[in-house]
């Protein structure tokens, strides 16, 4: 009977000693491999949208960060959910660009208000406003009432002295404010990215804006010049003076609202940079239709404009129509309402040939724009052409309708009461404003060339893999300024509605998508889903939905311990 009792004590003693063996033979083993893989990184993402994952274009941008980038933001204090997320997402973000860029990128977050009373908040939004960073306000919910509170969503990006700001907070039209969160963290790394990219730019890709032919003045796209001044080098090119061979010292070229008669001379300058593998912005339009005219009389007749590029586009693949597009979906303008005291008094009207289009698809060029703000825009017709692809970028709204040439612009429709039948067609409105072309382009002057006018420069029929983008509105691009003081507006900045459109972000993604080879517009096609709770499901099932989350945890807790004790129990027990 001893010896049953010695035996077992033994056996108890050699299965303990071997459970302690076991532990520890796997610690050792996980000690062994963090020190073999120390030198080693990564990381597996298992989200279906990879929104742990930067892009190759991201990764080469941190790895060629060789001096301290120090990015200050200002998403620290009180603030609602969604803002406290969006905060979570930069702070995940910057981890992933710190880690690529062997620890060069460092940051902190900061609340910029802390401590400070109402005229030191004034100065700091002032401040950090003329450095690029936009205010939003937000309401904070404190014990039973809701107080407005200033934000800053955005972070200012220092590297080798200079500063560079990162506004965080991206909104869309017709947004709810969750849908605001989540576009805002589906850009966060093109926006990291993007300012990166202007940080670490060394030289330049050459733009050329064209002259000669009546295009938008120098004052008129002030704004445009200096934002792709912070990417590329652009320069005004007076083209009738230029031999066809001084275009292919640029990657791209922008041809706004030309108002006169081209060349045929200057168009073959055109087709042949084309034909070399140059990129073209075309912001063209049919009709001569200006606020201006209205001023002097409150109806005028369009005329259109004679430009002769029919052919090259006809060519290329698209039509600009001779007519003009009211929308219901569009801007307002200030017209005079009356006297008071002697004052004249304004209202702002809506006013249908200025529409408001919010990008068609998700194309990465329209991805997390603002709605753009056209005025007078012609429709756009695709022909078939099977070597090339067409993407559509602007469409009008549902309700909207074509006036055909030449158009009678008066005054008095702002003031009329317009409904949506008076839109509705068979077609339903949706006509086109803006369309991207790919593939192989032939050029406009096959089969009647004349070699002998320029037999320095070898003539290509054709284009094997090239892109172009056609917009029906050269003021696509305009902005605002005033002569009297010669004060400029921010592109797609209306100073009579005070209203921010995204025409500066478009020009800038246009370009990138045709000339920038470095991927950076690639990453604004990242798609981050939002997964919203069903309110009308938790409302209707909340006591259910309670219970089991209270109570399953307690349950599996009792479920596991009684079958643990139940096998034990028949273990020893044998």
């Amino acid at each position: 009977m001893v010896g049953k009792e010695m035996e077992k004590m033994n056996k108890r003693k050699s299965e303990r000693s071997q459970s302690l063996i076991k532990l520890l033979l796997v610690i050792a083993l996980v000690v062994l491999v963090n020190i073999l893989f120390t030198n080693f990184f990564f990381r597996i993402d298992l989200t279906k949208e990879k929104r742990f994952s930067l892009s190759e274009a991201s990764k080469n941008m941190a790895a060629n960060v060789k001096e301290v980038a120090y990015v200050k933001v200002y998403l620290e204090g009180e603030f609602p959910a969604g803002f406290k997320r969006l905060s979570r997402a930069t702070r995940e973000m910057l981890d992933e660009f710190a880690l690529y860029s062997n620890g060069n990128i460092q940051y902190e977050f900061i609340d910029p208000f802390k401590g400070a009373d109402s005229k030191r908040t004034s100065e700091i939004i002032q401040e950090l406003g003329s450095k690029g960073l936009q205010p939003t306000n937000v309401q904070i919910k404190k014990e039973d009432e809701f107080a407005q509170k200033i934000l800053i969503p955005g972070a200012i990006l220092n590297y080798k002295g200079k500063e560079y700001p990162i506004n965080l907070l991206r909104s869309q039209f017709g947004q709810n404010p969750e849908e605001v969160i989540n576009s805002s963290v589906e850009l966060l790394e093109y926006e990291i990215a993007n300012t990166l990219r202007n940080a670490l730019q060394s030289t330049k890709k050459k733009i050329a804006i064209i002259d000669d032919h009546g295009e938008l003045g120098k004052w008129d796209i002030a704004e445009a010049e200096a934002m792709l001044n912070q990417f590329y080098k652009v320069e005004h090119l007076p083209l009738s003076i230029q031999v066809p061979q001084k275009l292919f010292e640029y990657v791209g070229i922008i041809i706004a609202k030309p108002t006169k008669e081209i060349s045929e001379f200057d168009k073959f300058k055109i087709d042949q940079f084309i034909m070399h593998g140059g990129k073209v912005l075309w912001l063209v339009e049919t009709q001569q239709a200006d606020m201006d005219s209205l001023r002097r009389e409150n109806l005028f007749v369009t005329p259109t404009y004679e430009t002769g590029l029919e052919d090259m586009l006809f060519k290329y693949g698209v039509r600009v129509n001779a007519n003009m597009v009211q929308d219901l979906q569009c801007h307002a303008i200030p017209v005079l309402s009356g006297m008071r005291d002697g004052t004249p008094q304004q209202k702002l009207l809506n006013w249908p040939y200025y529409p408001v289009a919010s990008g068609f698809g998700n194309h990465p060029i329209i991805r997390g724009v603002e709605p753009i703000w056209f005025q007078f825009a012609a429709s756009i017709d695709t022909l078939a052409n099977p070597d090339i692809r067409k993407t559509i970028l602007y469409k009008s709204s549902l309700y909207s309708r074509l006036l055909t040439a030449p158009v009678r612009i008066d005054l008095n429709v702002s003031r009329l009461d317009l409904q949506p039948e008076m839109f509705q067609r068979k077609s339903k409105g949706e006509f086109i404003m803006g369309v991207l072309l790919e593939g192989k382009f032939t050029s406009n002057f096959a089969y009647r060339f004349d070699q002998s006018r320029t037999p320095d420069l070898p003539f290509k029929d054709h284009v094997d893999n090239n892109k172009m983008i056609v917009i029906s509105d050269g003021d696509v691009i305009r902005n605002q300024f005033k002569k009297s003081t010669g004060e400029v507006y921010p592109l797609g900045y209306d100073r009579f509605t005070n209203q921010q459109f995204g025409n500066e972000k478009l020009i800038l993604n246009c370009i990138d998508y045709l000339c920038d080879d470095s991927g950076i517009i690639e990453i604004r096609s990242k798609e981050i889903k939002l997964r919203l709770l069903d309110k009308g499901k938790i409302k209707k099932q909340r006591n259910y939905w309670i219970a089991l989350n209270i109570g399953g945890p307690v349950i599996l807790i009792l479920l596991f311990g009684f079958l643990n004790n139940f096998i034990r129990r028949r273990k020893y027990t044998r």
